[in-house]
């Protein structure tokens, strides 16, 4: 049984998992002044991470992360590079589409879900519920009433917010 208990965590844990970026190869634009550029773009799990490389070695980088963003760049960048990388990064979303962040990703999902299964679990099973959460370690026990009342209300209230987290 605790090996069982032991593996149902695990496998609820890799849900939480996930890939950080997706990298794509660079694309090389031409600025106003005539130089090129290769503009990297990598899509994260929560944002996006852009970085500017000229000719002449010199980098350039933005990124937001949840709703923080930053940028910089190699130390002997000017702020003429720098202006100069903005303009590859909007022609390279000209292109290729804004990087946007979905509020929906597929782990805020997979989490609401997830915990709509265990309310469900003590809304409809309460019983079972218990023995999961206690009754396990006691020998030839019962729950109270009180005990399977709490498991049904604990479970509406998970499922409920299973749903506002898919759905917010």
């Amino acid at each position: 049984m605790r090996l069982t208990i032991q593996v149902i965590v695990m496998i609820f844990f890799s849900f939480f998992i996930s890939i950080n970026t997706l990298a794509q190869s660079p694309q090389e634009i031409e600025l106003s002044n005539g130089e090129l550029v290769n503009v990297f773009f990598e899509q994260r799990s929560n944002g996006y991470r852009y970085e500017v490389e000229f000719e002449n070695g010199h980098t350039y980088f933005n990124e937001k992360s949840g709703n923080i963003g930053s940028g910089g760049g190699s130390a002997k960048l000017t702020s003429e590079e720098m202006t100069l990388a903005e303009e590859a990064i909007d022609k390279f979303e000209q292109m290729n589409g804004a990087a946007t962040r979905s509020n929906n990703n597929s782990s805020s999902i997979l989490f609401g879900v997830v915990i709509i299964l265990f309310g469900l679990l003590g809304a409809i099973f309460p019983q079972a519920a218990w023995y999961l959460e206690i009754g396990w370690k006691l020998r030839d026990a019962e729950p109270s009433d009180l005990a399977l009342i709490a498991n049904r209300v604990g479970g509406i209230l998970a499922s409920i917010v299973g749903l506002l987290i898919i759905f917010s």
